[in-house]
């Protein structure tokens, strides 16, 4: 466990794997004058864990937050230091992977995985009746987009992807599975694909 101070709150990370640090929720919360149990309620189940931590009535469960969740948290916060904030989260995260020797890149690849995970949990539940062919068809128009507003001939799978193509597809599969999810509801008969592609490419596809 580490301790940080940002503004006069100590606020404590915890390394649950190598490189992959969580911060105690009710430090976060408490640092961007927000409730902690109101923001547990409102992250998404897959950012929050418990760890056992010292206090001072001996050791306790604590909820701690992954890096997604501590953005989440300050999207709450009406703090105007909350721009402040993150970008002291991030530099400080940074540091406590220097520290550990986890390299840039598998940093974002593990964020990503959260970010898709996320994603296709919000189509599941965007769609009446979801199918393995929709989360297909889902990653594949991103992956399309994403290798064509780079330039590729062909398309990049996930895998292979840049850690600059990653962080741009997090935005092209939100704006897909919301799409998706639109379409299904108002049955409009959308062009899904050809949509997402003349939004996020140059010439489209």
């Amino acid at each position: 466990m580490k301790i940080e101070n940002w503004n006069g709150h100590e606020i404590r990370f915890v390394e649950k794997a190598s490189g992959d640090w969580w911060a105690v929720l009710v430090d976060i919360a408490s640092a961007l004058s927000l409730v902690a149990r109101e923001v547990n309620r409102r992250l998404p189940k897959d950012v929050v864990s418990k760890h056992p931590l010292p206090t001072t009535g001996g050791m306790q469960e604590m909820l701690i937050v992954n890096e997604y969740g501590i953005y989440e948290a300050v999207f709450e916060s009406r703090k105007k230091e909350a721009k402040e904030f993150k970008r002291w989260v991030y530099e400080m995260l940074k540091t406590l992977r220097q520290t550990s020797g986890l390299e840039s890149f598998q940093v974002f690849r593990m964020l990503d995985k959260e970010h898709q995970r996320e994603a296709m949990a919000r189509l599941r539940e965007g769609l009446h009746t979801p199918v393995k062919v929709d989360y297909i068809k889902a990653n594949t128009i991103a992956n399309k987009a994403i290798s064509t507003k780079h330039g590729r001939s062909k398309m990049v799978k996930k895998v292979d992807m840049t850690p600059e193509m990653l962080v741009e597809r997090q935005k092209i599969l939100d704006d897909t599975v919301s799409l998706m999810a639109t379409n299904e509801k108002f049955d409009l008969n959308l062009p899904i694909s050809q949509l997402i592609y003349n939004k996020h490419t140059s010439s489209g596809v």
